[in-house]
């Protein structure tokens, strides 16, 4: 009897023990998944904060709130709910909190070591990963814009000859994808090549610039053309700077060029390695 109502007794307990575990109800955004919610909705302020221009109307703000939702898979109303339970209950709520900022932390730490990374390669002159953007994106409808977007402005470590791979992984990408890179020039010159790739898998577009002439910028855009109500992912998305090589120089043919477009710029040699940060880097 005393057996038997010891199992009785270590089964309660148990279960007390998993309900303790398990306080959060199911329709509550779970902990985990809220903490990174928050974190995203904060990066988003930021966004709007740093493009205040961009983001004037209290609609394109909320356009980009609910992008972001709808990223999680969550709407406002199971925000709103989720928010207040939370805030019912404070001891979750602080987990919560904390593991933003944890996540936020780790997310500038990141950011922060590949932008220096790359600018000590620049200075050095040799190949860099020069992306400092996400590394996963994906495009759905509700994003205020499909496009990915970069530019670099020039600086004394560019060479002639320079070499731009852009490449990622791409997935459900049956539709296909619209992808360009171009380079300006200081006698006014502009180079440029796409493509359109389709298909799933690791994907590269490349421009090799003129060994005979000083690169200005060098920028691209990157443009999904998925079925609407479908989304695209992109994944290991990186742009690398090598220096020429005579081996494949042969394929700039496949550069379209046009002459004297822009006015021509003079050279700036005094230029410093510390004022070689990219344009912006970002889904828009």
């Amino acid at each position: 009897m005393r057996k038997k109502r010891r199992k009785l007794l270590s089964s309660a307990l148990a279960c007390i023990a998993l309900c303790a575990c398990n306080k959060v109800p199911s329709e509550v955004i779970q902990p985990d998944e809220m903490a990174l919610l928050m974190a995203d909705v904060h990066t988003g302020e930021a966004v709007v904060e740093l493009n205040w221009d961009q983001f004037r109307s209290d609609s394109a703000k909320q356009v980009l709130k609910e992008s972001v939702y709808a990223a999680h898979g969550v709407t406002a109303e199971q925000v709103d709910s989720s928010l207040a339970w939370y805030g019912r209950n404070i001891t979750y709520y602080m987990d919560v909190y904390d593991n933003t900022i944890s996540i936020l932390e780790k997310r500038l730490i990141e950011r922060g070591n590949k932008v220096a990374a790359a600018a000590a390669m620049s200075v050095a002159g040799d190949s860099v990963d020069v992306w400092t953007g996400p590394r996963f994106m994906r495009i759905y409808d509700r994003l205020p814009s499909k496009n990915v977007l970069f530019g670099y402005e020039r600086d004394r470590n560019w060479e002639r000859g320079d070499i731009y791979t852009w490449r990622a992984k791409f997935f459900n990408n049956s539709d296909g994808t619209i992808w360009q890179i171009v380079a300006e020039y200081s006698d006014g010159t502009i180079e440029f090549i796409e493509n359109e790739v389709r298909g799933e898998g690791w994907k590269e577009i490349e421009l090799i610039s003129d060994s005979t002439a000083d690169l200005t910028r060098v920028y691209g855009f990157l443009e999904p053309n998925n079925t609407p109500g479908t989304t695209m992912a992109l994944d290991s998305m990186e742009i690398v700077r090598k220096r020429t090589n005579k081996d494949n120089y042969s394929r700039r043919y496949m550069l379209k060029r046009l002459r004297g477009v822009l006015p021509e710029v003079k050279i700036d040699t005094a230029v410093t390695a510390s004022e070689t940060v990219a344009d912006t880097l970002s889904v828009k």
